[in-house]
């Protein structure tokens, strides 16, 4: 790195979204007001929250002169509220932009350790770990890897937090704690606005990935997530909907076709055997989620995705071998989502609403 770079003010920008959680966006400023903050603003966004969030929001903020606060007339969703301000932190010249959920708390030490790993390199984007708040001997997740049957999943999830303790490359990064570059999202685009709350992370990091980007997890950059605290609101069956119909989209917009053969025989097995083992134990809110998902990406947003799919291959620059070589072959997974849903009877995340 020459010293001109070393010297160079970095200019960046802190996304906090707000809606209907007040106590814990003021809780997670409040975190970030015990780092080291100099060169960054921070803009807290409301999303149209109702009671006295925004007044207490306004009380909180009047005085932090390095807090911007911004409100929205309506709730508009995680991908367009982001996309709003990732337009302005460009035409700002920024360089890098930090998105925290609202629902975390950082470690003191956790923007110069972020600081720290962009100065070693030019990262297409860059993970925290995250901890659960409640529990803070578990991980919520160290980032994202992707699984040969299609999805997209978080990595480390409920694991002992003295777990991955070294850098590594990843599939992307959850939203909830990262840093993306400005001059990877002004090539490869933002958020896709096809996602209104959910799965947009994932499937930025893997156009990243496909388009060469870099994706660094930082397991120094310690971050207590509260874990889903908006979601429980609006978690129902039209979200669990949504999210499995995000999944099949990202997966035809941004997968070489030479994947999607390779994998099709095996993707199809699965997905009959699946569909038996949910008639035969019986569980038709997961039978539901599945075949209304890929009724709708085949028919209503069969047109969306294709023409996605037609965009996306400008940055598809990766021979497909890469991402076939990062991807994890289903069936250990798969196996031990049996015994835990299965034998055990513990209800997926697609059946608690």
């Amino acid at each position: 790195m020459s010293t001109d770079s070393k010297n160079k003010k970095i200019k960046n920008s802190i996304i906090i979204l707000n809606w209907n959680n007040s106590a814990d966006s003021i809780e997670c400023l409040e975190s970030l007001e015990k780092n080291d903050l100099d060169g960054l603003k921070i803009k807290l966004i409301d999303n149209a929250s109702k009671n006295d969030d925004q007044k207490n929001l306004k009380v909180f903020t009047k005085t932090k002169s390095k807090v911007e606060f911004l409100i929205h007339n309506q709730n508009l969703g995680f991908a367009k509220a982001h996309n709003i301000e990732f337009k302005r932190c460009i035409e700002a010249g920024d360089d890098y932009v930090y998105l925290f959920n609202n629902d975390t708390v950082l470690h003191k030490t956790c923007i110069n350790q972020l600081k720290m790993t962009m100065a070693d390199k030019k990262w297409g984007m860059i993970g925290c770990k995250m901890i659960n708040f409640w529990d803070r001997d578990r991980l919520d997740n160290v980032g994202h890897k992707m699984i040969s049957s299609g999805e997209i999943i978080p990595i480390g999830h409920d694991k002992s937090v003295n777990k991955f303790n070294e850098q590594q490359l990843n599939i992307g990064v959850c939203a909830g704690a990262a840093v993306y570059s400005i001059e990877m999202l002004k090539d490869i685009g933002l958020f896709d606005e096809y996602f209104e709350t959910g799965y947009e992370d994932a499937e930025l990091g893997l156009r990243a990935f496909i388009a060469g980007y870099d994706c660094i997890y930082e397991p120094q950059a310690l971050v207590y997530h509260k874990m889903g605290q908006s979601i429980k609101k609006i978690f129902n069956y039209n979200y669990t909907l949504k999210i499995q119909t995000n999944i099949y989209y990202s997966y035809i917009k941004l997968v070489h076709w030479q994947i999607m053969a390779i994998h099709f025989i095996p993707w199809l097995l699965r997905f009959i055997l699946i569909t038996f083992i949910d008639i035969v134990f019986w569980r038709p809110k997961y039978l539901k989620v599945q075949y209304h998902a890929l009724y709708l990406i085949l028919t209503r947003d069969w047109n969306k995705v294709t023409n996605a799919r037609k965009i996306s291959k400008k940055i598809r620059r990766i021979p497909w071998y890469k991402l076939l070589s990062k991807q994890e072959f289903f069936l250990r997974r798969d196996l031990r989502n049996f015994y835990k849903f299965i034998l055990k009877g513990e209800k997926s995340s697609f059946e608690k609403y």
